[in-house]
């Protein structure tokens, strides 16, 4: 008889809707954030921004699923998703990248394998 397999582990709440924080965000795994970041986030899993959530700082994730607004450069490991609404202002760099219709993106987008150092795409000398 074969196993059920496991579910996945809810995400960790770093940031509730209505907080703030100021400095570095650094989680191991899956990680969420809905209130307000000033600073850059890092996460070992897949990162959720909620659609009230702020975020002002550089981000370097597994995998981003962006509902709300971030301003700084995004390193996406494995894949990017911005939902309806959701806003990026800086350079998106994910081997996948999907963007519904009413998301916003400005600024450079590098679609493409990630390298040894996790960066996607290949750097102009």
């Amino acid at each position: 008889m074969a196993k059920n397999p496991r579910p996945s582990p809810p995400a960790d709440r770093l940031v509730p809707e209505g907080a703030r924080f100021e400095g570095r965000v650094v989680s191991r795994g899956q990680a969420a954030i809905d209130g307000e970041v000033i600073g850059p986030v890092e996460t070992g899993g897949p990162l959720l921004v909620g659609p009230e959530a702020r975020i002002d700082g550089s981000l370097r994730v597994d995998s981003l699923e962006l509902a709300g607004r971030v301003d700084g450069d995004v390193l996406a490991r494995k894949a990017a998703t911005l939902s309806e609404g959701a806003t990026l202002r800086g350079t998106l760099k994910s081997p996948r990248v999907r963007v519904a219709e009413g998301a916003h993106l400005d600024g450079p987008c590098r679609i493409g394998p990630a390298n040894e150092d996790g960066e996607s795409g290949a750097e102009s000398p």
